[in-house]
């Protein structure tokens, strides 16, 4: 299952454990067990992001997805069947 992970300032969904960098998450529509799993998932991504880069800029600046991808975070399938607002984020 896909997470679209969206910086935010406001009704976060998760924060960083290392930094405190808050996210909105758009899930897959997924079952309550699916979601817990996925939300582990990110928690890992996120401590992950510390490991190869500094605390300032430990986290992509941009929308990202747990797991990867290649294509535009904006238009998978979590952003897309998780109601995340569909603009083009630079």
């Amino acid at each position: 299952m896909q997470v679209l992970c969206v910086a935010s300032n406001d009704s976060a969904d998760i924060a960083c454990t290392v930094c405190g960098h808050q996210y909105k998450l758009y899930f897959e529509r997924p079952s309550e067990k699916e979601r817990a799993e996925a939300v582990r998932k990110v928690e890992s991504a996120l401590k992950d992001h510390h490991l190869s880069g500094d605390d300032r800029s430990a986290h992509p600046a941009h929308p990202f997805n747990v797991p990867a991808w290649r294509g535009s975070a904006m238009v998978s399938g979590a952003a897309m069947l998780g109601g995340a607002p569909l603009r083009r984020v630079s």
